[in-house]
């Protein structure tokens, strides 16, 4: 990985503002629409840049977002694209795995672990993160 990227990221995560933030991100190869809110230290796999954030989605700050997987010892599982939905809403402090999709209109909770795709308009918790009811619905 480029030192340049490693740099933009840093600046990225640390920005004081989020158009900084946004742009870093652009620069080292994430596909980033109008994002709604990009919290700070937000940390995303530029090693593959394999994550695409659509229009409207909110990133509360503190979240991971990997695209691939490579434990010591053991060879690179490959890149798997992680993409995030129109209008999804990332809580705090939320870890997604490679090759998940978070559906539009989607809400994950504050530390969830999304290990899996989450569908549309699903509000997803815990760990690993599950859907536990749908917009619209009643409880």
């Amino acid at each position: 990985m480029s030192i340049m990227k490693n740099i933009m990221r840093f600046i990225g995560m640390h920005a004081p503002s989020q158009r900084l933030r946004i742009i870093m991100y652009r620069k080292a190869g994430i596909k980033i629409g109008k994002v709604l809110m990009f919290g700070g230290h937000v940390w995303i796999d530029i090693l593959y840049p394999a994550v695409t954030i659509e229009d409207d989605v909110s990133l509360a700050g503190y979240d991971f977002i990997l695209a691939h997987s490579n434990l010591p010892g053991y060879k690179l599982e490959g890149v798997k694209p992680v993409v995030i939905k129109k209008s999804a809403r990332i809580g705090m402090c939320v870890t997604i795995l490679p090759g998940v999709t978070i559906g539009r209109n989607a809400v994950i909770g504050a530390g969830a672990v999304v290990t899996k795709d989450i569908p549309d308009n699903a509000v997803a918790v815990g760990v690993p993160a599950r859907p536990i009811k749908y917009h619209g619905e009643t409880s």
